[in-house]
């Protein structure tokens, strides 16, 4: 790649990096709100593996050479949408979460594409936690919230048992 392209990856990735900063406080602050414990409990999950992801993403982020502190404003933006998420019914809130999901995929699959050999299991980690979310959102809506954590509860016992 030219130093250009190198550039705008290593951004690319901090960017990523400091979504899993977003979604933690995100995904806590409505474990925190949200009143069903079996929804909450889900959440406190998500928000694990969120944790997860983003200690991976630091690993990469700092041998790129990028920029590892954790942004403050990445993380107040994550504390203020939970009124947006929490305000909506459960049905709009998993149908709206997953189609904002669809292009972060896309994003990060691309990223995998471009990385050097080495980063593509951490890569393909992050695009994989964002589908397990998108899985978690579909599986609400098709009824099935006895099971809708079950991939993300899978793909953190993979990540714990490398």
């Amino acid at each position: 790649m030219a130093s250009v392209e190198v550039d705008d990856f290593v951004r690319r990735v901090e960017r990523a990096y400091q979504g899993e900063v977003y979604g933690e406080a995100l995904y806590r602050g409505l474990a925190d709100v949200i009143a069903d414990p079996d929804r909450s409990k889900k959440w406190r999950v998500l928000a694990d593996l969120e944790v997860t992801t983003k200690a991976r993403m630091l690993d990469l982020v700092s041998k790129l050479g990028g920029d590892t502190p954790e942004s403050e404003a990445f993380r107040v933006k994550g504390t203020n949408a939970v009124s947006k998420y929490a305000s909506l019914p459960w049905a709009d809130f998993m149908a709206l979460y997953s189609k904002e999901l669809e292009p972060v995929i896309a994003r990060y699959a691309e990223l995998e594409m471009l990385c050097a050999p080495e980063d593509v299991a951490t890569l393909r980690f992050l695009t994989e936690h964002e589908v397990v979310t998108k899985a978690f959102c579909d599986l609400e809506l098709e009824g099935r919230s006895d099971v809708s954590i079950n991939p993300t509860l899978e793909l953190l016992a993979s990540a714990n048992a490398v």
